[in-house]
């Protein structure tokens, strides 16, 4: 994916217009926040606006044919996604990425006008608010943002479980599939391919045995990376990466147990800050 975080304008009252490059904007990079405020004693309303943000967006011709998408990996609190003056979509939370496809609507081998209109006030329909919260709920563009392309067979998600500590269970969604293969391998810490399995793409579950699998715990949290390659005709089509720990969760009526051993857990309240190290 390519980074979009360099070389938006920002401006702290939307108005009508903005979406289309009228006025003026002041030069900022993502990850932003609307206002800076002091780290105590600071005024919830300093933050609470509806502001927005743009750049512009060259698509090269070589895109034609391909899906082209904007990922936006936090947007608080209600973000609307205008390319070229056209509205594409709405979305409520700032506390969850979201995508969007902008093929029909980019103009390729020209330069493209993207806006982001954001509501950064608080609404008790939009989580976290609603109750009571104990913390700053800053506004901004505070994540990254990218551009994905993808071609016409693509993979839409991966969803990866493990019902024992040598087993995985992927469940892999993908876009025009039809006559698509699949390829998953399964690499160890140090980047060895470890397991490999190729077959056709159906809707149901894959499954992958490991019976040297080892285990994810709180004192050994080994991490494997799984890929997935989306094949047609020989021809890969797309390919996504995911890290995996082998482990099993269960609650019982005498408390959690993470892999058959009963283990006492301690909270954490990890708010939404930047950098976010260790999520």
């Amino acid at each position: 994916m390519r980074s979009l975080c360099n070389e938006w304008e920002f401006t702290p009252n939307w108005f009508a217009g903005f979406e289309t490059g009228e006025g003026t904007g002041t030069s900022v990079r993502l990850p932003h926040t609307v206002a800076e405020c002091p780290q105590h004693y600071a005024d919830h309303n300093a933050y609470q606006m509806v502001c927005g943000y743009r750049r512009k967006l060259d698509l090269g011709e070589e895109l034609a044919g391909k899906h082209i998408f904007l990922q936006f990996d936090g947007a608080a609190h209600i973000a609307t996604v205008y390319l070229n003056g056209r509205e594409l979509v709405t979305h409520r939370c700032g506390y969850t990425g979201f995508r969007v496809e902008i093929t029909e609507a980019a103009v390729l081998g020209g330069e493209n006008l993207l806006a982001v209109k954001l509501d950064t006030t608080e609404n008790a329909a939009i989580p976290p608010f609603g109750f009571v919260i104990d913390y700053l709920t800053y506004g901004g563009l505070y994540r990254e943002v990218w551009l994905d392309v993808r071609e016409q067979s693509y993979i839409e998600d991966i969803y990866i479980t493990t019902p024992a500590l040598n087993q995985l269970r992927l469940q892999v969604t993908a876009a025009n599939a039809e006559g698509c293969g699949c390829m998953v391998e399964l690499m160890d810490a140090e980047g060895n391919q470890v397991l490999s399995q190729t077959g056709p793409l159906t809707a149901g579950p894959i499954w992958l045995v490991y019976p040297q699998a080892r285990a994810w715990d709180l004192e050994d949290p080994y991490r494997y990376t799984c890929r997935v390659t989306l094949l047609k005709i020989g021809r890969v089509m797309d390919m996504q990466t995911c890290q995996v720990g082998f482990r099993t969760a269960e609650f019982k009526a005498d408390g959690f147990y993470l892999n058959g051993k009963k283990t006492f857990l301690r909270g954490l309240n990890r708010h939404q800050c930047y950098p976010y190290i260790g999520y």
